[in-house]
């Protein structure tokens, strides 16, 4: 994140519509709320530390930084999450049968049918590439998981309290460090030839894949939002064994024996327990004992994160089209379909070595290279644009780019709407 980036967030009164988190604004202020909640957790990597890494150790912990962060966390937090009611309906009378009856219908019906994730992936042209890039999705959630469910543990609030610790222990192996879920998603990057560093794929992260980390934190780190935490967290423990069984069988496929899919099969034998957990032993008592006043708030939570996975779905299997058609489009030409530049071009000189740091713009845009060559990142494997490529950058697509062999020009222009 740049300080030049900050001018994008907006108004932080106005919050962004779930469908239009693959915008500037939308990674922006995902960006900057996954900072601020990473900054009251540790991470140290696993290795001697160097002077510059005791310098980057207390320039991300500056408790002057971590302060501001906290002061502008919940206008953040209204600005990324505050249009999400607008896609819940709890109206009407519930009671808990209601409630369970509905919550265990809707994964039911999920599980009805395979994987159209899954699916998707592998019927792309490059379905290893589209799933090394599904795990870096997933790391910024699971190479720290159950740390948004940390904030929840603490205070005094009864038998739920001790409940959520059995489930949280679960997640960190029983104390046993190469149990720990964490640990075995991090085996599974280095399995596939990935890195397991926390965030060295930080500028790869879609907007959509960290509002699903940011929304269990903000149910999490807000108290008041404690029985929102209650739906979103059956929902994720309810549904993630349908998936990630099928998830371990397409890695297997496409990468052979090799592959250690501990991770997902671990999830698919625990996850059946834990979803029985949260529903009997979490849900269900907070209903007999707080009351039916408290159903709209956990239903909130289970459509709000059920949304947001639906979101993030897209986005990410749009981000793999686009990086699957980027090198063909170098080379045939783009596809512009009659449309015509909506502006002016805006021409760039950059040296050697120059960084674009990944972004995503609100239009399409017409990118030519005019001189020198450039990488261009859409997913993990750079594409080499020479001069004279040129392609289109859809809206909404994470892109960055690396000036190669000497100094590029290139020109960029908005593209009017068809």
């Amino acid at each position: 994140m740049r300080v030049s980036d900050l001018g994008s967030i907006g108004d932080l009164e106005s919050p962004i519509d779930p469908g239009a988190i693959a915008t500037a604004r939308g990674l922006t202020l995902h960006r900057l709320l996954f900072n601020a909640y990473e900054q009251s957790m540790l991470f140290l990597p696993e290795r001697p530390l160097s002077e510059a890494d005791y310098r980057a150790m207390a320039a991300f912990y500056d408790p002057a930084l971590v302060a501001m962060g906290q002061q502008v966390r919940p206008a953040l937090e209204r600005a990324a999450f505050g249009a999400l009611d607008a896609y819940i309906e709890a109206s009407g009378p519930w009671d808990l049968g209601s409630l369970i009856e509905y919550l265990q219908s809707a994964i039911h019906e999920y599980e009805q049918s395979p994987s159209s994730l899954v699916a998707a992936i592998e019927a792309t042209p490059r379905p290893r590439a589209a799933l090394l890039y599904l795990l870096v999705q997933q790391a910024p959630d699971f190479l720290s998981e159950a740390s948004a469910m940390a904030r929840a543990m603490l205070g005094r609030f009864g038998p739920a309290q001790s409940e959520l610790m059995k489930v949280f222990i679960d997640e960190y192996g029983y104390g046993v460090h190469e149990r720990k879920h964490s640990t075995l998603f991090a085996a599974c990057m280095r399995s596939v030839g990935l890195s397991d560093g926390v965030h060295d794929y930080y500028f790869h992260y879609l907007a959509s894949s960290l509002a699903l980390v940011n929304y269990f934190h903000c149910v999490c780190a807000n108290k008041q939002a404690w029985f929102r935490y209650l739906g979103a967290l059956y929902f994720t423990e309810a549904s993630i064994p349908h998936f990630n069984r099928q998830l371990s069988r397409a890695l297997r496929r496409a990468f052979g024996a090799t592959v250690d899919t501990s991770y997902f099969d671990e999830h698919v034998h625990i996850d059946k327990h834990h979803r029985s957990m949260v529903l009997e032993a979490l849900l269900a008592p907070a209903v007999r004992l707080y009351g039916p006043t408290i159903i709209p708030e956990v239903l909130a939570g289970f459509e709000a994160f059920r949304h947001l996975q639906e979101v993030a779905d897209l986005d990410y299997l749009e981000q793999v089209a686009f990086a699957d058609g980027l090198a063909a489009e170098a080379t045939s030409g783009p596809a512009l379909r009659g449309r015509r530049p909506a502006d002016e071009p805006l021409t760039f000189e950059e040296p050697e070595g120059e960084l674009s740091y990944s972004h995503v713009h609100d239009a399409d845009e017409l990118f030519t290279v005019e001189r020198g060559r450039l990488e261009m990142y859409a997913g993990l494997e750079p594409v080499v644009l020479e001069a004279g490529a040129s392609i289109v950058i859809p809206a909404g697509r994470l892109h960055g780019t690396r000036v190669v062999d000497g100094a590029c020009t290139y020109r960029v222009q908005e593209l009017a709407s068809p």
